[in-house]
């Protein structure tokens, strides 16, 4: 049921469709055909082509800083959090169950709020338990695979509010 929230022509619905993606585009080198490596970056751009208004920081209610805040602090409709990771590790499980904590937390104070995740990286293969925990957690989850990112920027123009683009 989860993973539904990823493109089911991609991953057919299942856990090791979503690793075999993640691998696959990993050991290609998913960033090394895009402009910057860094993962923040390319949501930064993709936000400031369709003139987006957004901000990064901490949300009132919210245990976690939040990488991107759309449209503002006080106001959220859609926030996100990227995870990449090159190499395994345990500190993986604890990310994981704060995940589910932190949707809870965007639920009760921010009912209407979108909470998203860009997970990518080799080092979720070996934590399918972990991965699967935040699939879970997100509304949406994308990958930075090209197709991945226009998936994105169509959920963007399907679920925010036209008042919040930039004039």
């Amino acid at each position: 049921e989860q993973i539904k929230k990823l493109d089911g022509s991609k991953f057919n619905f299942s856990i090791d469709s979503l690793i075999d993606t993640l691998i696959r585009y990993k050991m290609k080198g998913s960033f090394a055909g895009l402009k910057e490596n860094n993962p923040e970056k390319i949501i930064e751009k993709i936000l400031e082509e369709n003139k987006i208004i957004y901000t990064r920081g901490d949300v009132e209610g919210v245990e976690r800083r939040m990488d991107f805040i759309i449209p503002t602090a006080e106001n959220p409709e859609i926030l996100i959090e990227v995870s990449k990771l090159k190499t395994t590790s345990s500190g993986q499980g604890d990310k994981a169950k704060t995940e589910g904590k932190i949707a809870e937390q965007i639920a009760l104070n921010f009912p209407q709020c979108k909470f998203i995740g860009f997970i990518d990286g080799i080092g979720w293969y070996v934590r399918q338990g972990d991965l699967m925990r935040m699939v879970q957690a997100n509304v949406e989850v994308f990958t930075f695979e090209k197709s991945e990112l226009t998936r994105f920027t169509d959920f963007l123009k399907k679920n925010l509010s036209s008042e919040y683009a930039k004039k």
